[in-house]
């Protein structure tokens, strides 16, 4: 496998409808959750609060509701179901023989260049 996918855990070690944190790298956390059979990777860092507490949210279907202010997001788009406003960054996710890889983003989180 590629570089650029991280090894992060085992597929049993994600509870459905649960979210767990993890450090992509140095500069990116990301919250990993699971509905049903499918596995999903998102920024762990609301865009609206910048707190990284997404792990923490209620899944219902597929969004997650940040549990500081309630703003939905979809868990494979990012969008709000309004699909206006900002998104949740997601993440490319692969399982390997029950280990779920992520992709690490190209570039840094915020890109302070003029």
């Amino acid at each position: 496998m590629k570089e650029d996918f991280v090894k992060i855990c085992k597929t049993s070690e994600i509870y459905n409808r649960k979210g767990r944190r993890f450090e992509l790298d140095e500069e990116n956390e990301i919250a990993v959750f699971r509905v049903g059979e499918e596995y999903f990777a998102v920024d762990n860092i609301c865009p609206h609060n910048h707190t990284s507490q997404m792990y923490d949210g209620y899944v219902e279907e597929m969004y997650v509701s940040c549990p500081v202010h309630g703003f939905q997001f979809h868990l494979e788009t990012g969008e709000q179901p309004t699909k206006m406003g900002c998104k949740l960054r997601t993440f490319e996710l692969k399982i390997i023989d029950d280990w779920v890889y992520v992709k690490k983003p190209e570039g840094k989180r915020f890109d302070f260049s003029f």
